[in-house]
């Protein structure tokens, strides 16, 4: 019996590993290539980016580390503080002056640096600390539990090895995300493959995302969770909403959900999506319809309210994640709707004639041009203003030439209306979140907190208008314009990377 037992295991074992091959070969081979690209340029940002160099890294770690060595994850508190060994490597490192001050760059003093690497030998104690309490303490576990692993292969490391593993995590997460891009548009855009190639590249050497990409950072699985979103999206328009594709919809929102509170914003979308392939799938709005969107959504809430339970019941910590404190209320904060729709308008654009001016400054050039072209570091590692005026010239070739092929095929467009209706509202109601966030911080505290890497999870986009752009060129041009796209991109990152390395070593 026992022998039939296990034959039969081995009979069901054989074709689930064949289904797994048979949806690998079914994924082109540009796709792969495409992904191992933004790996291969992910793992050289980590190389290149110091310790703890990129925004809230040393957070980030803590927060992993605390889980990795409490099996729980950290309670806010007023305060960060770091487990000794975290300490003594961001002494070494210099770290709290080498932040925010462009001058000053890395160890270079062969004294300091063997101070760096004595302390890392001694390994004071990794179990001390809060875990990032104030600035991570209420953030959902899911990319932590995931950086445990690596953390706790190199734990015969030093902090720096075990913090270069979990950059690599990063990393491979970048290139899924990629990957999802390449799917996405194979999706959207079906024909002219090599347009999606070019789409896909673009997005694998956006230097922002593959800055991101190479550190210890929760927005690198954010931006994955997007990306299957959108992809997902895409083939249920094109296919039909099933059952699987419901489930695999609430499992990619489940991700994001449970990755950083940033992802609510993409939940009104994704339900009025759901809502519109139900609709269109069933010829009419009836109480039957809503089977799928409400299957997709309860398994997209159910691990986000589990949290939720854990929180208040086992783990004392606030019910909702640590980033929700950005829209919290209260005190002297009395938001209006005119106010947040004129705070979201300069937000993202300019102040009108007669419009109060909150920012006191142009966001559209001072944080998304200049965000989206790159500032690295502590967002204080820039580009003389002049190559951020420069760069205003291939961005708007690009939309012209997408504008153009739109143009060309208005007859498809008005029949996938409803479509591409779905994502643009997505992208707006996620850039409102992030605009609502800024608003209410704005009340509290009267500063501007905005990135331009907060509008990353929308980059599947970003890869649709360069698609865009290459059929916009016409069969005659496409080629050389889509080489051009990819070359532009490959000089773009390059470049990125030669500046922070003179940031930091020159």
């Amino acid at each position: 019996m026992a022998a039939g037992a296990l034959e039969l295991t081995r009979t069901a074992r054989v074709p689930r590993r064949r289904r797994l091959a048979a949806l690998v070969r079914r994924v082109p081979a540009a796709a792969w290539l495409c992904a191992l690209a933004a790996f291969l340029n992910a793992t050289a940002w980590s190389l290149i980016t110091p310790a703890f160099q990129v925004p809230d890294e040393q957070a980030h770690y803590a927060y992993a580390e605390f889980l990795a060595q409490h099996g729980r994850p950290p309670v806010p508190r007023a305060r960060d503080t770091f487990s000794g060994s975290e300490r003594a490597a961001l002494r070494d490192l210099k770290f709290a002056t080498t932040m925010f001050v462009p001058r000053n760059g890395a160890l270079w003093n062969p004294w300091e640096q063997a101070r760096l690497q004595r302390d890392l030998r001694l390994e004071r104690d990794r179990s001390g600390g809060n875990g990032a309490g104030s600035a991570l303490g209420g953030e959902p576990p899911l990319y932590y539990a995931l950086e445990a692993m690596p953390y706790r292969l190199a734990a015969g490391g030093s902090v720096l090895d075990r913090l270069a593993l979990m950059r690599l995590a990063s990393a491979l997460m970048t290139g899924a995300t990629v990957l999802l891009v390449f799917l996405f548009l194979r999706e959207l855009l079906p024909g002219r493959p090599w347009s999606w190639t070019v789409g896909a590249l673009g997005v694998a050497f956006q230097p922002l995302f593959a800055f991101v990409g190479g550190s210890v950072n929760s927005d690198a699985l954010l931006y994955a969770a997007a990306a299957a979103i959108f992809y997902l999206l895409a083939r249920a328009f094109r296919r039909g909403l099933s059952v699987r594709l419901a489930v695999a919809l609430g499992a990619a929102t489940a991700v994001g959900l449970m990755t950083k509170f940033n992802a609510m914003g993409l939940v009104p979308g994704v339900t009025l999506a759901l809502l519109a392939l139900a609709i269109r799938q069933d010829g009419g709005l009836r109480p039957r319809t809503l089977r799928l969107p409400a299957l997709a959504l309860a398994v997209a809430l159910a691990p986000a309210l589990i949290e939720l339970a854990l929180n208040v019941t086992v783990w004392d910590r606030p019910a909702i994640g640590a980033s929700a404190s950005a829209f919290r209320l209260g005190g002297d904060i009395h938001p209006t709707l005119p106010g947040a729709l004129a705070y979201a308008w300069e937000f993202y654009l300019a102040p009108l004639p007669g419009m109060a001016s909150p920012l006191g400054h142009l966001p559209l050039m001072d944080t998304w041009v200049t965000g989206f072209v790159g500032v690295f570091g502590w967002v204080e590692t820039e580009w003389p203003v002049a190559v951020y005026r420069a760069a205003l010239v291939p961005l708007a070739a690009l939309a012209l030439l997408a504008g153009r092929a739109l143009l060309a095929r208005r007859d498809a467009l008005r029949a996938r209306r409803v479509e591409l209706l779905v994502y643009a509202t997505t992208a707006l109601l996620f850039a409102l979140s992030v605009a609502g966030a800024s608003y209410v911080g704005h009340l509290r505290d009267h500063t501007n907190n905005a990135q331009a890497r907060y509008l990353l999870p929308l980059l599947p986009l970003y890869g649709a208008l360069l698609a865009l752009a290459v059929r916009g060129a016409g069969r005659r041009w496409a080629p050389l314009v889509g080489a051009a796209i990819v070359a532009l991109a490959i000089a773009h990152d390059l470049f990125a990377q030669l500046l922070v390395l003179a940031r930091y070593y020159a």
